[in-house]
């Protein structure tokens, strides 16, 4: 049981780290196109680093640096 918990947990952060405006831009955190990708990119190190938002901890360390940089410049501001 203790391995499909884990297996489920980390498959919702997969999930969530391909779908940034499922939060971001739907009303739960703040918009991501406020930001600058680098802006983005740096926050993500920080929580990569295990410092910040439990959730988004999580979910940056579930995710590549290339994986971030490419959500960053899709979500980013233009």
């Amino acid at each position: 049981m203790k391995k499909l918990l884990a297996l489920i947990a980390v498959a919702g952060f997969a999930f969530a780290a391909q779908n940034c405006a499922m939060c971001h831009n739907g009303g739960m955190a703040k918009k991501l196109d406020t930001l600058t990708p680098a802006e983005i990119i740096a926050k993500m190190k920080e929580y990569k680093a295990g410092k910040g938002n439990p959730m988004m901890v999580n979910v940056a360390k579930a995710m590549s640096d290339s994986e971030i940089k490419a959500e960053a410049e899709k979500y980013g501001k233009k």
